[in-house]
C-alpha cells in the first residue's frame, strides 16, 4: 500500500509534536516535596535517625528524635522508589510515583525477628575480615570523581541555655575511595550564631579537613582504631551476624588493649558479608581516653579558647555508609559530646553538650572537573556566614532538627543584645 508524501510529512510531524510536548512535560515536572514519621510498630514510639532515600541514588535525609522528615524528591527521581530503614528494623518501600505534592507519609517500622544470630567466635577472624575489608575498598566504594552534597548542624548548650548553633550545605569533591589525592570543599551556604554572653572562652567550628575525615573508609589514617597503629591498640571480636538496612553484615566489636597509649575507642563496626564493605561505625572513646583528656571530635572542633580547662566527659559517634548504583559512599555522621568546661580563674563552669550531625543529601557520580574552594583545608566554615530568614534551606534536603532551630538562632541573637532569653535542647 503506498502512503502519500503528504500522510508521511503529517505522521512526521505528529511524532515530532508528542515528542515536542513530552519534552516540555517532562521540563515542567517540579520536585516533589513530601514529610512524614516514622515509628515503632509493637509501641507506636519514633524512630530515630531512620534513612529516607531514593534506592541506590544517593538522595535522601533522615528522621530526628520525634521520627519526623522532609525530603525534596528531584523531579529526575520521580519514577525511582523511596527506601525508609533503620538498624534493626525491616526496611519499607515505595514508587514515588504513587507519592504525592505535599505527602505525609506515616510509616511502621516492623522490629526485625532475625536481627542478631550467634556466630562461633573460632570459625570467623576477626582480623582476616578487617584486612579484606580495607583491601576492597577500592572494589566496593565509588572509585572515580564524584561530589557529595551533604548538610550538617552542630548545636552546643549547657543546661536550659543555648552555646552555638551552626549549619552549612556544602560539596565535597571525592576523586575516588581509592585515590589518594586530598578531598576538595565547596561551601554553599552556612550560618552561625554563638552566646558570646555565655561561651566567650570557646567556639566551636568545623573546618573542611574535620568534615573530610568523617569519612572513615575515606581516611584510615585518621581513624583511631582502624590505622596502623589503631589496629595494633585494639583487640576486635566478631560477635555476631545481623540485618543493617537489608544487608547482612558481621557484628565486630572492638576495644582497647591493656597499657595501649594514645586515643583509645570503644565499640562495635559492621561489614557486609557479601562484598565485605565497611557498612556501620557505632564507636566513642574509651575510658581510659576520657580519663585522660584524650581528645574527643568536639574538642578537634575547637578553633578559639581562653584561659579555660576542657576535659571530655562523654564520647559517641555513629557513621552510616550507603549503596549508590552497586558501589558505597558515605551516607552519614553523628556526634554526641560532653565536655567539663571550667575557668581556673573565677573556679567557675559548666558542662557543654555538643551534637552534631552530618547528612549526605545527594550524590552526584557523573565525572566533573573538580571545583576550586575559597575556603582553606583548616579555616573554619562559621566565618563565611550567609544572610538568611526562616526560609534559609528552602531549596536544600537538610534533617529536621530535635529543636526549632530558628528559635535558637533568635535567642542567641537576644542574649547577645543583652536579652536573657532561654531554651531548651
Amino acid at each position: 500500500m503506498n502512503t502519500s508524501p503528504f500522510r508521511t510529512v503529517l505522521s512526521l510531524s505528529l511524532c515530532w509534536l508528542l515528542l515536542l510536548i513530552a519534552g516540555r512535560s517532562n521540563a515542567q515536572q517540579a520536585d516533589l516535596v513530601i514529610s512524614g514519621k516514622v515509628t515503632r510498630t509493637e509501641n507506636g514510639r519514633p524512630v530515630r535517625q531512620a534513612s529516607v532515600s531514593i534506592v541506590r541514588k544517593g538522595v535522601g535525609t533522615a528522621t530526628n528524635t520525634a521520627g519526623k522528615f522532609v525530603l525534596i524528591i528531584p523531579a529526575a527521581n520521580l519514577h525511582d522508589t523511596l527506601k525508609i530503614s533503620c538498624i534493626g528494623y525491616k526496611p519499607q518501600q515505595f514508587a514515588i510515583s504513587s507519592l504525592k505534592q505535599g505527602t505525609d507519609l506515616n510509616v511502621q517500622l516492623e522490629k526485625n525477628s532475625t536481627e542478631l544470630q550467634e556466630v562461633t567466635i573460632t570459625y570467623y577472624d576477626a582480623a582476616k575480615i578487617i584486612k579484606k575489608a580495607i583491601a576492597r575498598i577500592g572494589d566496593n566504594y565509588i572509585n572515580h570523581p564524584h561530589i557529595l552534597r551533604g548538610f550538617y548542624r552542630m548545636y552546643t548548650y549547657a543546661d536550659q541555655d543555648p552555646l552555638q548553633l551552626s549549619e552549612a550545605v556544602f560539596d565535597v569533591y571525592n576523586f575516588g575511595y581509592a585515590d589518594t589525592r586530598a578531598d576538595l570543599f565547596r561551601l554553599i551556604k552556612a550560618r552561625n550564631e554563638k552566646n558570646d554572653r555565655d561561651f566567650a572562652s570557646l567556639e566551636f567550628g568545623q573546618r573542611p579537613n574535620s568534615i573530610f575525615e568523617e569519612d572513615i573508609v575515606n581516611h584510615l589514617h585518621a581513624c583511631g582504631f582502624l590505622n596502623s597503629q589503631g589496629l595494633n591498640n585494639h583487640q576486635f571480636e566478631v560477635t555476631g551476624i545481623t540485618d543493617v538496612n537489608g544487608y547482612k553484615a558481621y557484628v565486630i566489636e572492638f576495644k582497647e588493649k591493656p597499657g595501649a597509649d594514645g586515643a583509645t575507642f570503644r565499640g562495635k563496626m559492621y561489614i557486609d558479608t557479601k562484598t565485605d564493605a565497611f557498612i556501620y561505625f557505632d564507636f566513642g572513646l574509651s575510658p581510659t581516653a576520657l580519663e585522660n583528656g584524650i581528645a574527643s571530635f568536639a574538642q578537634r572542633s575547637l578553633v578559639r579558647t581562653g584561659n579555660v580547662r576542657i576535659d571530655p566527659l562523654f564520647n559517641h559517634a555513629e557513621v552510616k555508609y550507603q549503596e549508590v548504583g552497586n558501589k558505597w559512599v558515605l551516607a552519614s555522621v553523628e556526634g554526641d559530646d560532653s565536655l567539663a568546661v571550667k575557668n581556673p580563674d573565677t573556679d567557675s563552669g559548666y558542662v557543654a553538650h555538643v551534637k552534631f550531625n552530618y547528612q549526605i543529601t545527594a550524590v552526584d557520580t557523573t565525572e566533573k572537573e573538580s571545583f576550586n574552594s575559597k575556603i582553606g583545608r583548616n579555616d573554619n566554615i562559621n566565618a563565611y556566614k550567609s544572610n538568611g530568614d526562616e526560609k534559609f534551606w528552602k531549596d536544600y534536603n537538610i534533617l529536621l532538627s530535635d529543636y526549632d532551630a530558628e528559635d535558637v538562632f533568635k535567642k542567641l541573637k537576644a542574649i547577645d543584645k543583652g536579652g536573657k532569653a532561654k531554651t531548651s535542647p
